[in-house]
Formats: C-alpha cells, sequence, structure tokens
C-alpha cells in the first residue's frame, strides 16, 4: 500500500481516537450532571460527530490556503517566466530580422555591382567617361526604386534604339524591382536624346526584339 496511504490513515485513527476520548468525556460529564442515558449517549455522538467535522474543516481551511499561497507565489514565478520567455523571442526576432536586413543590403549593393560592371563594359566605347557614370548613377536609382530626378539625358554614339531596348531588358531581369513600364520610362528618360517621341508603351513591347541583332544583346543574366 502506497506510504501516502498509510499516512493518511494514520491520521484519521488519531483523529477519531481523539474523538471517541472527547465524546467519552463529554457523556461521563452528561451522566454526573444527571441526564439520563439516552441524552448522554447523544452528547457521546454529537461530540465525536462534530470532532470529525472539526477536523475536517480544519483540514480543508489548511489545504486551501495553502493551494492559495502556492498558486500565488507560482503564478508569479511563471509569469516572469513567460515575460522572460517573450522577451527572448523578441530579442531572436530582432536579431533574425537585422541579419536578414544585412544580408538583403549586401545583396542589392553585390546586384548593383555587377549591373554597373556590365553597364561600363556595354557603353565604355560609346559615350564619355562623365556620361557613364551619370548613367551608373542612374541605375543605382532605379534599383533602389527612387525617383529619376535632375536627369540630364546620356549622349551615345554608334548604338540604336534596339541596343537601347536590349539594355533595358537585361537591366530589368537583373534588378526584378518594378514593371516594364518603368524600365521603359526609364530607358526614355536617360536616354531622351534619342528616345523621346517614342511611347512608353511601343518601348515595352519591343524590348526583346531581334535578341541576337544589335551590338547590345539580350542575356540570361549579366554575370
Amino acid at each position: 500500500m502506497n506510504s501516502k496511504y498509510l499516512e493518511h490513515i494514520l491520521i484519521f485513527s488519531l483523529v477519531l481516537f481523539g474523538c471517541l476520548i472527547l465524546g467519552s468525556v463529554a457523556r461521563i460529564f452528561a451522566i454526573k450532571i444527571g441526564t439520563d442515558s439516552f441524552t448522554s449517549n447523544t452528547i457521546f455522538w454529537i461530540f465525536i460527530l462534530l470532532g470529525i467535522i472539526v477536523y475536517v474543516l480544519i483540514v480543508f481551511f489548511i489545504e486551501s490556503l495553502y493551494l492559495a499561497i502556492i498558486r500565488f507565489f507560482f503564478k508569479k514565478k511563471y509569469l516572469t517566466q513567460l515575460t522572460n520567455k517573450k522577451s527572448k523571442i523578441s530579442e531572436k526576432l530582432e536579431k533574425i530580422r537585422t541579419e536578414q536586413q544585412v544580408l538583403n543590403h549586401q545583396n542589392s549593393q553585390h546586384k548593383q555591382k555587377i549591373a554597373i560592371q556590365y553597364t561600363q563594359k556595354e557603353f565604355a566605347a560609346f559615350c564619355s567617361n562623365k556620361d557613364l557614370n551619370l548613367l551608373c548613377r542612374y541605375l543605382i536609382l532605379y534599383s533602389e526604386k527612387k525617383p529619376l530626378q535632375d536627369i540630364k539625358p546620356i549622349t551615345i554614339n554608334g548604338l540604336s534604339n534596339l541596343d537601347f531596348y536590349h539594355f533595358g531588358w537585361n537591366i530589368w531581369k537583373h534588378f526584378e524591382v518594378s514593371k516594364q513600364e518603368e524600365i521603359s520610362f526609364f530607358l526614355k528618360t536617360v536616354f531622351a536624346n534619342y528616345l523621346k517621341d517614342i511611347e512608353i508603351a511601343t518601348i515595352k513591347s519591343h524590348l526583346r526584339d531581334d535578341e541576337r541583332q544589335g551590338i547590345i544583346k539580350i542575356k540570361k543574366n549579366l554575370t
């Protein structure tokens, strides 16, 4: 038998024994003051019953008080642990978010570097260093989805509209940050000396014309 049950039986036996003694004392006292046998026996059982009830109430009160104290302190401890856990989760998420932002920034810079190298290779023989630097600066604005403000049209010698279209397609595919209408607007703005009279929708429709023709050709990737 479980030792806990034995402990309960022992305690209850002692309580019952104590109640029997209390009832016997009450019965003896009732007889001494002249009560009849029925009344004295009734008093005996009443005191036994009262003793058991008092014991049960005391045990119930003590256990309730104990549980209340335990719940109070454990709840406080649990809330503290929960707060600490939430704090650790927030710190972890913030760390992940920061790492992702750094990774995105590094990836963006890497793409810009590739696009600039590609642009320099394709246009170096057809424009001045000043215009080439401007074109690369405009590319960065496009890749970061910033407005093209105070744009000075690039002067190009030796390239055709088809070359501009292919260049625009390659850049659009490389960055993948906008719709084709936006890269078409970029081409129309940057190469305004040559495309100012051509509608954006027309430029868009010709971005992939004759892929292997022209000096600048359509590429699967710029690396």
